[in-house]
């Protein structure tokens, strides 16, 4: 039974993953045009965008808005973009990227080009040094 349930909860978070990658195709797509190894991601049920730099998962970007990326297709609520390296061997979050404004403020910049460069140039720089 258990197995049962497990599988029918996969299943529920790949079309999730689906749905996601759908509505944040374009970011996700500028992304790439920098980096490899982008993806999507929940942490504490918040929909993020990420871009793994290693292959144990220790470390990556986390890409999200003012909170995290809503379901639908209006933006206006994340408030700008924000890029953080997390890494969980040492417990340390790192901003790289923010333009996010506070809640109640206009939002911040959208754009997905300053974005994606800026994220790529640190992805490739970070995995040149520690590659």
């Amino acid at each position: 039974m258990t197995l049962t349930y497990l599988s029918a909860v996969q299943l529920l978070r790949r079309a999730d993953e689906y749905k996601a990658r759908d509505l944040y195709a374009d970011v996700i797509e500028a992304l790439e045009q920098h980096c490899t190894d982008v993806g999507v991601d929940w942490c504490g049920n918040e929909l993020n965008i990420t871009v793994q730099l290693t292959d144990d998962g220790e470390q990556y970007v986390a890409i999200a808005g003012r909170y995290s990326l809503p379901w639908h297709d209006d933006r206006s609520e994340l408030g700008g973009w924000k890029a953080v390296h997390i890494d969980n061997t040492y417990g340390t979050a790192r901003v790289i990227y923010d333009t996010t404004t506070v809640e109640g403020d206009p939002p911040g910049d959208l754009a997905l080009a300053p974005l994606a460069e800026e994220v790529g140039a640190y992805v490739t720089g970070w995995r040149a040094e520690h590659g």
